[in-house]
């Protein structure tokens, strides 16, 4: 039986996700057939092992050096890191894996390292032509707010997104609707990452897709988010549940293939792998790629597997096309690995 490490928590704001998002991944994973060894990683950087860590994450912690050499040691075939936000999307946990041999699900260092920070990502797809919405960005160091405001108001005009770089579940995110405002959004995203965006508040329909697959991805049906509040925010996505979905989302089919064009070529510009989440903004008259999430959400109501099963993927039989992907990577990077020259030259 193959025999999966699922690790968990960290120390992200998005701590809380990330432990919903393990309980029904783990359940999903026992349920297509693979032995799960929980991993949770507490709040100080402790680590927990085995079938008790969603219950001790807080309490008699193996410390964090000890806890990645017993991830080295353990008798595992490959690794679902399920942490979101710092050090699980942004590439850190999955370069750990590569230096251990260990085969891990997802997209690799480059990837999830690119597609976690919203502004490298943004430079990529500029070179590849790919449609996004237009945006400053802002630096904590050399921030003036009586400048900043003037360039947003001839730029961009409001109201306006203010978001950190680097961070998920819509934290550190504020709607502007006035000037007068702009300041305050401002430090609040700053308090999560020294660079800061701001794009336009465009009148658009919110339409997410999923892909699973390698080069050539399997696409799922759309969804249209349809938020209570102002935006999909932290409370909308988590806590209050009265956010509206329209699944599969009524978009023009002419509208829906410009959307798959674009997530294809932006997949393979950011060389995602394995999952993602890929989210557009969809105006009268254009369609802009907003983000691609290499560690999608996948708690029970989740947009990332709710979007695969409405295209024909029950959740057990997208983990075992998950864990089967990471395999079949790993076999692909051995003959890397197995590179010898031949000769003795190095020696000296």
């Amino acid at each position: 039986m193959t025999r999966v490490a699922l690790i968990f928590g960290g120390q992200s704001p998005e701590h809380e996700v990330s432990i919903v998002s393990a309980r029904y991944v783990y359940s999903q994973l026992r349920e297509a057939g693979y032995s799960v060894l929980p991993v949770g990683i507490d709040r100080s950087g402790g680590w927990h092992f085995g079938g008790h860590a969603f219950e001790t994450l807080c309490q008699n912690p193996v410390p964090k050096g000890e806890g990645l050499t017993s991830l080295a040691a353990m008798d595992v075939d490959v690794v679902f890191p399920i942490i979101h936000g710092l050090t699980g999307e942004d590439g850190s946990i999955q370069g750990y894996c590569n230096l251990l041999g260990l085969p891990w699900v997802g997209s690799d260092v480059l990837s999830a390292s690119l597609c976690w920070d919203k502004l490298a990502a943004r430079a990529v797809l500029l070179e590849h032509g790919i449609p996004q919405p237009p945006y400053l960005a802002l630096y904590r160091e050399n921030y003036d707010p009586d400048v900043t405001a003037t360039q947003v108001a001839e730029q961009l005009g409001f109201p306006v997104f203010v978001k950190p770089a680097r961070a998920g579940s819509s934290i550190g995110i504020s709607k502007v609707n006035q000037p007068e405002n702009l300041a305050a959004a401002l430090e609040n995203a700053f308090r999560f990452d020294y660079r800061v965006l701001v794009e336009p508040g465009l009148e658009a329909r919110e339409i997410e897709i999923a892909g699973l697959g390698a080069q050539d991805p399997q696409l799922s049906i759309p969804a249209r988010i349809i938020p209570e509040n102002e935006f999909y925010d932290f409370e909308e996505k988590y806590l209050n549940g009265r956010t509206t979905f329209e699944v599969p989302a009524r978009i023009e089919p002419h509208v829906l293939e410009r959307m798959h064009d674009i997530a294809r070529r932006a997949w393979l510009a950011l060389n995602c792998y394995g999952m993602a989440r890929i989210d557009f903004l969809v105006t009268d008259d254009e369609v802009f790629l907003n983000e691609i999430n290499t560690h999608p959400g996948f708690t029970s109501i989740s947009m990332y597997p709710r979007l695969m099963r409405e295209s024909g993927v029950p959740t057990p039989e997208l983990m075992r096309r998950l864990v089967q992907l990471a395999l079949d990577r790993d076999r692909l990077q051995a003959v890397t690995r197995d590179f010898q020259s031949g000769r003795d030259w190095f020696k000296g």
